[in-house]
């Protein structure tokens, strides 16, 4: 079951905003159970109010540890916290519960060494949450030039820095790593299906 958790800085949370994420987490659990068979038991999901989130949607989601999934949302997003609710919670569910699964997590997980291993994670987390979500995220899209940027990952060392190839690349790209990782789940999924 998901235990839903509020956060002291979701306290500008409405009870309708809690009743909704509580509602989000229960019908998303029963969904989960089903696709993800070896997902913990008890997962427990934190609300909590944050700035860093993606600026575009006012959200980021988290796969802490192997039973803790983070969901913030910014309370000075244009969004209000019904939208983003009723947006992103589910998706964000699915996307990180593959997490737990796969024991890709902040703290207590499976170490992966090389960058490309993290980008791979990533991307079978996007792959999962657009296909049994339906989600249509931004970062579940990849140029038609994909391929060179799947060999600038190849190339990186191991430790490069997560952020500029995950989320915002000083070169003014998006979601690289994200956007490669589910090139290459894509790719992975076609050949098994052949």
């Amino acid at each position: 079951m998901i235990k839903l958790e509020f956060a002291k800085s979701a306290g500008f949370l409405s009870e309708t905003d809690r009743d909704l994420a509580a509602r989000i987490c229960s019908k998303t659990d029963k969904e989960l159970r089903t696709l993800l068979p070896t997902l913990i038991d008890l997962v427990h999901v934190r609300i909590a109010a944050e700035q860093r989130v993606i600026p575009q949607f006012g959200y980021g989601a988290s796969a802490m540890s192997m039973d803790s999934v983070s969901f913030a949302l910014n309370p000075a997003h244009s969004a209000s916290t019904i939208e983003i609710l009723k947006a992103h919670l589910r998706s964000a569910l699915f996307h990180e519960c593959h997490h737990l699964v796969r024991g890709w997590v902040k703290r207590g997980g499976k170490r992966r060494e090389h960058f490309i291993e993290r980008v791979i994670c990533e991307g079978l987390a996007t792959a999962f949450e657009r296909d049994a979500a339906g989600s249509s995220a931004l970062w579940s899209k990849y140029p038609d030039n994909v391929q060179d940027w799947v060999n600038e990952l190849l190339a990186l060392p191991p430790q490069a820095p997560y952020s500029d190839w995950m989320f915002f690349h000083p070169d003014g790209r998006q979601w690289i790593g994200y956007r490669a990782g589910t090139f290459i789940a894509d790719r992975g999924i076609r050949a098994l299906r052949c």
